[in-house]
């Protein structure tokens, strides 16, 4: 998971346009909540394909979560941060969800249908399959309560923000929550306090740790490790060329070595790679323990 920044993609002028179908159906399903007719409301503006294509570019065809790329087999899921219909942890009743934000740009994202749906997984270090998968799922800490009501949403915001255990990839800065092993696994950055409650909670409910995903970023790790190795032997064949007769002609030729196979090293670290992530973990790593061979 990598930070997402909202503002690098126009808002779909169907969410936002006071005449178009987003602004309208939120108001049309305002007034079944002031009414108490919860199960009158419908839903389908943020399913709109002006919107999911906002999505695509805004996390560059990238689950928001997993950070896989899927749109060669599937279509993808506009995801509700918070849920829209219901909410699986709210007490007494579950229902309402954040209706009231089911066509608001900020809380949707682009999600695979592994990390957002309720599936059959196998988790690493597990020997049975467990159903998994965000849905409805919106943990809050401390047993505070759900917003429920569009009426109190602005009053009680701040507080609910506060109490939040799923990590919202286009507000937190996931780095500082995760870190990446070499086979793949993804674990808590730190080991207690509330950044350890929001890493837990993410993994477990994103089910970051779903043995195909594990083993495609170890994948990409073994690859990285690959690339460092490239990176190592040209730093040692322009070290070495220094003692040579012919230095000065070799140097260029060896920098040039050099500068390439940093650039494939740091390709791995873009936006729009699979697992960026771990990716600019290993390699910060890298850049910053070696820093003084280059």
């Amino acid at each position: 998971m990598i930070f997402v920044d909202r503002n690098r993609v126009k808002v779909p002028d169907i969410l936002i346009d006071e005449t178009k179908k987003g602004k309208r159906e939120t108001k049309k399903n305002t007034q079944f909540a002031n009414d108490g007719d919860f199960d009158k409301m419908t839903y389908s503006a943020y399913s709109e394909p002006d919107v999911k294509d906002a999505l695509i570019e805004l996390f560059k065809g990238k689950c928001a979560y997993c950070e896989s790329r899927f749109l060669h087999v599937y279509s993808g899921d506009v995801e509700h941060f918070r849920p829209k219909g219901e909410i699986e942890e709210a007490t007494p009743n579950k229902k309402p969800g954040y209706y009231w934000l089911a066509a608001d740009w900020t809380n949707l994202l682009l999600s695979c249908r592994n990390c957002n749906q309720k599936l059959k997984h196998l988790i690493f270090g597990k020997l049975e399959k467990e159903t998994m998968g965000k849905m409805n799922q919106f943990p809050l800490d401390n047993g505070f309560k759900h917003i429920q009501s569009h009426k109190t949403y602005t009053k009680n915001i701040t507080a609910e923000e506060q109490n939040r255990l799923l990590i919202n990839p286009c507000i937190e800065k996931p780095e500082n929550y995760f870190k990446y092993e070499s086979v793949g696994v993804i674990k808590p950055k730190v080991t207690t306090g509330k950044d350890f409650q929001m890493a837990e909670k993410s993994i477990a409910i994103y089910v970051l740790q779903r043995m195909p995903l594990v083993q495609a970023r170890e994948k990409v790790y073994i690859e990285i490790t690959a690339q460092m190795q490239r990176v190592l032997e040209a730093v040692t064949n322009l070290n070495d060329s220094m003692s040579k007769p012919d230095f000065k002609d070799k140097r260029v030729v060896f920098d040039k070595v050099l500068k390439r196979e940093m650039i494939r090293l740091k390709k791995f670290t873009n936006d729009d790679e699979e697992y960026a992530g771990m990716a600019r973990q290993i390699v910060n790593d890298f850049i910053n323990t070696f820093k003084p061979l280059y």
